[in-house]
């Protein structure tokens, strides 16, 4: 995929964004400051605004044939949308590849070389092994590799949009996210190659972690305890004091449709340290709900938020 389809595509998931939160507002006065939000955002770029109207005939389309509920919402339309935004944010390599992983499931393969992939939800990989190479092509998302020694001394990579994560005899979680590609070591080592910069590897000893784009790796950073950083492998996300809207994240990755926050300046700063199921995201919602003055709305079962507690009143 290209530089510039990347980008769009990172500027698709911010429209949709935007498309929520203006039908979201609660009153005139919210309104007006997310639309002057909203129109800044696409005076900062011509593909923002292009993509934003794309995006608002996506929704305006969606709702035609329904009526109108309270507040102009349309549970159908709502749905329908979280339908399309979806089809239209995975790329095509994703949709394409020899293993695809659902949202909310986690799979587990086992390949030719007794090497195994634990797969995120929403992950996809290609596989390609030949004479020379162990290659697996990860597409989006999240994959914990555990690599078999190999009989041939081949070499077993990670090959991603940002770049090459080559295994040293190792144990290796590799996260592929919108802005850049997080790689952790759980044991051995790693070498994290960017794509602009291949002959200039950064080793990843175990216990150790990095970010990288396509132009460089950062800087190596220790690791959160191996237990917590591979519990997702496992079908847990542990969270320690985690601001709210990194927790949202990491549950929107594994549930159908949208998840987000109405009035995130208000939950920014709310914190949560427990564990939270990964294959049930009805039931983390409703943990964040008991241990957090926070309410669960939606709109329709695909398009989700989470808003100040007192907000139950204001509607």
């Amino acid at each position: 995929m290209t530089d510039a389809a990347l980008n769009e595509s990172a500027i698709r998931e911010q429209a949709a964004e935007w498309i929520v939160r203006l039908d979201d507002a609660l009153d005139d006065a919210q309104r007006q400051a997310v639309q002057a939000a909203c129109r800044a955002w696409c005076a900062q770029d011509e593909r923002h605004a292009r993509i934003f109207r794309q995006m608002q005939q996506m929704w305006q389309a969606a709702a035609q044939p329904a009526k109108p509920k309270r507040g102009g919402k349309t549970t159908a339309a709502a749905g329908l949308l979280a339908l399309l935004v979806l089809c239209w944010l995975l790329p095509l390599q994703a949709w394409l590849a020899d293993v695809r992983v659902a949202p909310g499931e986690l799979r587990q393969v086992t390949l030719e070389d007794g090497s195994r992939l634990t797969l995120d939800s929403g992950a996809s990989v290609d596989i390609r092994f030949d004479g020379q190479t162990r290659s697996v092509h990860l597409h989006a998302g999240r994959l914990l590799a555990d690599v078999a020694k190999d009989p041939q001394g081949r070499s077993f990579r990670v090959v991603g949009r940002d770049g090459t994560a080559t295994a040293l005899g190792t144990r290796y979680i590799v996260d592929q996210q919108a802005a850049d590609t997080a790689v952790s070591v759980l044991e051995s080592s790693v070498a994290v190659a960017s794509r602009a910069r291949p002959d200039q590897p950064v080793v990843l000893q175990a216990g150790q972690t990095v970010r990288y784009t396509r132009a460089a790796p950062g800087r190596p950073e220790t690791l959160a305890p191996a237990a917590t950083d591979a519990a997702w492998a496992n079908g847990q996300l542990i969270f320690n004091a985690t601001p709210l809207p990194e927790v949202v994240a990491e549950l929107a990755r594994h549930r159908r449709g949208i998840l987000t926050l109405r009035r995130a300046d208000a939950l920014a700063e709310l914190r949560f340290t427990g564990m939270l199921p990964l294959q049930d995201s009805d039931a983390a919602l409703r943990i964040l709900a008991r241990s957090l003055p926070v309410s669960v709305e939606q709109a329709t079962p695909y398009v989700v938020w989470l808003a100040p507690e007192e907000t139950r009143t204001q509607k």
